[in-house]
C-alpha cells in the first residue's frame, strides 16, 4: 500500500477514534452522574478515559473545597511521564483529606510530529495505572488562566478556594509537592 493511502486511511480513523474516545467519556460521566442522582455531591468518579473539557477554569469548579495538582502534560513528553507515579502516589496517600491530582493532556493541540495524539491518551492512562482524572484539551483557548507556554510538565497547586499557590514549570520531586499538599490540606 503506498505511504499516501496509508496516510489518508490514518486521517479518516483519528477522528473516528477522537470520536470513541468522546462517546466513553460521556457514557461514563453521565453514569456517575446518574448514580449520584444527578447532583453533586463531591465524590468525583474516576474515569478510564479522558474527559474532554472546552475550559480549564470552569472544569475546575467541580473541585472547590479539595486542594488540586493540575498538571499540564503529553503521552510524548519524557518528563511528564517520569512524574505520574509520584502523582499517582500522592493520590491514593491524600485523596481521603481532600487531595484531586487531575492531569490535563495537550496531545490534542500538540504541535504536529510529537507522536501520540488524543487517541494515544486512553490507552497510556491504562497501561500506567492512572488513578487520577486526566483531562484533554482540544483547543488552547481551553487553557486560559494557565500558561504552558514555557514547556510541560507546567503544574499548578490549587488551594481549596481554587485560587493558585504554587507553579512549578519541569519535573519536581514529589517531597515539593507532598509539602505544597500538607500545608494546604
Amino acid at each position: 500500500m503506498s505511504q499516501t493511502k496509508t496516510n489518508t486511511k490514518r486521517r479518516k480513523r483519528t477522528p473516528l477514534l477522537i470520536g470513541l474516545v468522546l462517546i466513553i467519556a460521556v457514557v461514563v460521566v453521565g453514569g456517575a452522574m446518574m448514580a449520584g442522582g444527578g447532583r453533586n455531591t463531591k465524590t468525583i468518579a474516576i474515569s478510564p478515559v479522558p474527559t474532554v473539557t472546552e475550559d480549564v477554569q470552569q472544569s475546575l469548579a467541580a473541585f472547590r473545597g479539595k486542594v488540586v495538582i493540575l498538571d499540564f502534560w503529553a503521552t510524548w513528553c519524557g518528563p511528564c511521564r517520569m512524574e505520574i507515579p509520584s502523582f499517582i502516589a500522592l493520590q491514593n496517600k491524600y485523596r481521603e483529606q481532600g487531595l484531586e491530582v487531575i492531569g490535563v493532556s495537550i496531545d490534542p493541540i500538540a504541535p504536529r510530529g510529537n507522536p501520540g495524539g488524543a487517541p494515544a491518551v486512553a490507552p497510556f492512562m491504562q497501561s500506567n495505572g492512572i488513578n487520577y482524572s486526566i483531562w484533554m484539551v482540544n483547543k488552547p483557548t481551553a487553557l486560559r488562566g494557565f500558561d504552558v507556554s514555557q514547556g510541560i510538565p507546567t503544574t499548578y497547586v490549587l488551594d481549596r478556594s481554587g485560587q493558585i499557590v504554587r507553579t512549578y514549570i519541569g519535573v519536581k520531586p514529589q517531597s515539593v509537592f507532598e509539602s505544597d499538599i500538607n500545608s494546604l490540606l
